[in-house]
């Protein structure tokens, strides 16, 4: 994972900058709805935000009441999240770590809640986080995770006017022949799944399945991404595109169509 590592702590300062877009404003929102229902408001209540990058949910979580461990591979990305978390004054909710959430090293069953947002497409072979994960959180608690959709990445980099090299890229990112990436060496490159995929991966690992919310399903496939990326837009659209997700998002026949997908899931 250096390279992941390298990657963030080369992007911390501005990371934050993208989540301006029109596109990530409506994924937030719906990440959220999907998140708050299950923070534990106890005040004594632990929570752990794997691969918490600058604090964007640890300090929504902790506002709640509970509080919340972040944990994180990038030294950078954890002083951004030290420079929020003083000036919002959760330093008494929020405990900082830099580490591997593969290998936490905390003992069985010690959290009530587990976040996995935008991390899971860092793992080739997610099982040894999963696995991991489940170690850590209590009985009956949730983890609440989130994976990139394959289906909507591979025709995603068909163009509107696909040459038949474009058409092949984009078969073999639908059958993990290629990976996009986020690096334009290509070390750091973004894993799928199938919504089945990746039910039977929670599944497979001991976990009980609740729910799998599909986001984005307006773009990129749909709405331009000239348009998605916009920081200046009218809040009337914003509300047409949310509502438009919302009530696609919970409908199981639609999960192939959205570019990310959230899973409740919780521990037997």
């Amino acid at each position: 994972m250096e390279e992941v590592k390298l990657y963030y702590d080369e992007k911390a300062k501005s990371y934050d900058e993208i989540f301006d877009m029109l596109y990530f404003k409506v994924y937030d929102e719906i990440t959220w709805r999907y998140i708050e229902p299950y923070v534990p408001i106890d005040p004594n209540a632990l929570v752990l935000d794997a691969g918490g990058g600058t604090g964007r949910w640890a300090i929504r979580m902790a506002r709640k009441g509970c509080k919340v461990i972040l944990m994180d591979i990038s030294e950078r990305m954890l002083k951004v999240v030290d420079k929020k978390v003083r000036e919002t004054g959760l330093q008494h909710k929020i405990t900082i770590k830099k580490g591997d959430i593969t290998k936490t090293e905390y003992a069985n069953e010690t959290f009530d809640m587990i976040l996995c947002e935008h991390t899971l497409f860092l793992f080739k072979e997610p099982d040894a986080l999963i696995k991991e994960l489940k170690r850590i959180l209590k009985k009956k608690a949730r983890l609440i995770i989130s994976a990139q959709n394959r289906y909507v990445q591979s025709l995603a980099c068909l163009p509107e006017k696909p040459s038949s090299s474009k058409v092949d890229a984009a078969f073999k990112i639908l059958l993990r022949q290629r990976y996009n990436a986020m690096t334009k060496d290509g070390k750091v490159k973004i894993y799928t799944w199938t919504p089945n995929e990746f039910r039977t991966m929670l599944e497979r690992n001991g976990f009980h399945v609740e729910k799998i919310v599909g986001k984005g399903v307006t773009m990129p496939l749909r709405i331009s991404k000239e348009l998605f990326m916009k920081k200046d837009y009218p809040q009337d659209l914003f509300n047409k595109i949310l509502q438009f997700e919302l009530t696609l998002c919970e409908k199981p026949d639609a999960l192939a169509l959205a570019g990310h997908l959230q899973a409740i899931a919780y521990k037997p």
